[in-house]
């Protein structure tokens, strides 16, 4: 009898998902996430933490969600063709604090298109990138007055000491299967979800599907075990990136 804990669902609102097996030595988080195909800045940042109003429009499936500070100033508005399924379609418009706009771009289908426009805390412009059915075909970049740079990798997740392997390796040693629940044959999935902060800390550690109380709490008592992260960036500035971690319990 053992616990299995073979699948790492990593950035639920990102739709990514990664297998143990699939994993080779010093592989990191970015690099399986550049292999993907759709990528968006909505799982980056705190917005997640914040209200969120939802206009659905009549007689359709789409709506525009916005989301606000605690202030109450606007964090994000997002365009969606299906509430339901998520789906990215229209504008999509991130502003600071201060009510300056941080980032501007649109998405067709899931797919960044066309031109994304990032802006410093000041408003003038950091970042301009051209996308073709998601993919990145131009870049540049701006220092704060205004003179050309190299513009940095849009996305940049979290990353766990050693990479891959050694998280999911790590969940596998710490996690204690109750005696009195495997005489039970209590099994099941535990999804947690955790923030992984702008200082790499875990934060925010929750269940979002249980299985049994003592389940849960051991789940949870993993993850929050899980510190040292390298912070994720956005736009080259580090921030708070959500994950979702699903914990296994099989006897086998």
């Amino acid at each position: 009898m053992r616990i299995s804990t073979f699948l790492l669902t990593v950035g639920l609102l990102l739709g990514l998902t990664i297998s143990a097996q699939a994993q080779q030595p010093g592989q990191t988080l970015n690099d399986f996430y550049r292999q993907q195909p759709n990528k968006n800045t909505l799982g980056f940042g705190p917005g997640f933490l914040f209200r969120a109003d939802t206009v659905r429009a009549a007689n359709t499936v789409g709506a525009v969600v916005k989301k606000y500070y605690p202030s109450g100033q606007v964090y994000e508005q997002t365009a969606v063709s299906d509430l339901r399924k998520g789906t990215l379609n229209g504008e999509h418009t991130r502003w600071y604090e201060n009510g300056q706009v941080h980032i501007q771009e649109k998405y067709q289908a899931d797919e960044l298109e066309g031109e994304q426009i990032t802006y410093y805390p000041s408003g003038t412009v950091k970042t301009r990138r051209q996308y073709l059915h998601g993919k990145l075909i131009q870049s540049a970049g701006f220092a704060p007055n205004g003179t050309p740079q190299s513009a940095p990798e849009l996305l940049l997740f979290p990353e766990y000491p050693g990479g891959l392997l050694p998280l999911l390796t790590d969940i596998q040693k710490r996690t204690n299967y109750p005696r009195p629940l495997i005489r039970q044959h209590v099994t099941g999935k535990v999804v947690v979800n955790f923030l992984v902060d702008a200082q790499g800390r875990v934060q925010q550690a929750c269940v979002r599907q249980g299985v049994h109380p003592q389940l849960d709490a051991e789940a949870l008592r993993v993850v929050n075990s899980l510190q040292g992260w390298t912070p994720g960036r956005l736009d080259g500035d580090a921030t708070d990136v959500m994950f979702g971690l699903p914990v296994t319990f099989a006897i086998r």
